[in-house]
């Protein structure tokens, strides 16, 4: 999979699964042995861990989506912003549900290996979601 084209419609494959809450169709676009160097705490290892984080986003987010605003290929890695949006029905980052409507903006990078993700790197803006839901946050001097 090293054309820049089947390695980009991969990557949304991918996204649209996550934003879709669609197990089996992540189930075949990543590796079940996926590395996330970006996991969170309490986070399985592998394709269960990517599971974990994507039910999450929707027990916490209602009418969820997925938008890739951005793809850079090089060699066997994709990198991509994706905007992610929902109501915040549920509880997330340890916030009741507010009811308000939360935007996430992601960077990601994934190596893809024989047509599967095997590894992912991701950094979300969740200090902009948890400002768009009300909480509280406090800058500590040293």
């Amino acid at each position: 999979m090293g054309n820049s084209d089947e390695l980009r419609r991969a990557y949304r494959q991918l996204i649209g699964a996550v934003a879709a809450n669609d197990e089996d169709a992540l189930a075949g676009i990543v590796s079940a042995g996926i590395v996330d160097h970006s996991a969170g705490p309490g986070q399985p290892p592998g394709l269960a861990g990517i599971v974990f984080w994507m039910r999450g986003f929707h027990a916490s987010l209602s009418d969820f989506t997925g938008s890739v605003e951005d793809t850079v290929v090089e060699g066997d890695k994709v990198a991509g912003r994706v905007t992610w949006r929902g109501t915040h029905t549920g509880p997330f980052l340890g916030l009741a549900a507010t009811g308000k409507p939360v935007t996430v903006v992601s960077i990601h990078i994934l190596r893809f290996e024989d047509g599967l993700a095997v590894e992912w790197w991701g950094v979300p803006d969740l200090y902009g979601a948890l400002i768009m839901i009300g909480a509280r946050l406090e800058l500590q001097s040293g």
